[in-house]
């Protein structure tokens, strides 16, 4: 096995390398690619829950899930659209690829807490809970789904269209502000408390990335890349 060292910025052209791969993999099915795992993180792709490992390939309908302790960022791999979620979250991400392969994006969230990047947006990005459906464009927001199904949304920088899916109602949301809608319907708008915004930690990522490959034939492979980040 091969061990490469790679400073901070050489590590930003690791991962554009480990997304093109992905991009490639398993017949252009991949979606995502988990760049930090903490704590315990699970991933259910249709066999049962299993633990998340950093470097792991996301398909179209992966389940992932963190635990009390648990945090995972992961990128899509048509445009570096970053998800992080944190603890007692579960998430569905689900991809349909367009002619130009770029990904119409949807992720589907149970509970807990969703912080979405989505800096040079190609495909369409969307969130869904149980009571609203938040779409964007080049956008940071906060998505939180508490565990009765209310789903509160924040918007840090550019678009959100956040919409009622009991009644209809769609409304927009910019900078500084949030929405909420609870399970009967009931939806608000306003400015956002900066209290309300949750804090993100994506230090302690593993020093090696393991990606598990499907040829055209079928035949799968493993690629272990070791490496260690420097300042």
């Amino acid at each position: 096995m091969r061990t490469h060292r790679f400073g901070t910025a050489a590590f930003a052209i690791l991962l554009v390398f480990l997304l093109a791969v992905c991009a490639m993999a398993d017949g252009a099915k991949a979606i995502a690619v988990v760049t930090v795992v903490q704590g315990k993180t699970e991933v259910n792709r249709g066999q049962g829950w299993t633990k998340l490992n950093f470097g792991e390939v996301l398909d179209d309908g992966h389940m992932v899930r963190t635990g009390a302790d648990g945090f995972v960022s992961m990128v899509f791999t048509d445009d570096k659209t970053q998800i992080k979620i944190r603890p007692n979250t579960e998430i569905t991400v689900t991809a349909t690829r367009n002619d130009d392969y770029s990904l119409s994006k949807r992720v589907n969230m149970e509970v807990g807490e969703l912080f979405a990047n989505v800096a040079q947006q190609k495909g369409a990005m969307e969130v869904a809970t149980p009571t609203a459906v938040a779409s964007v464009k080049g956008t940071q927001f906060w998505v939180i789904v508490e565990p009765d199904g209310t789903t509160l949304q924040i918007t840090l920088e550019g678009l959100v269209s956040l919409l009622n899916i009991q009644t209809g109602q769609e409304s927009e949301i910019g900078p500084g502000f949030m929405g909420t809608v609870d399970p009967d319907g009931n939806m608000e708008t306003g400015g956002a408390d900066q209290g309300s915004v949750p804090e993100v930690n994506d230090e302690g990522s593993t020093d090696y990335i393991e990606i598990e490959l499907q040829d055209e034939n079928g035949q799968r492979k493993t690629l272990i890349i070791q490496y260690q980040q420097t300042d």
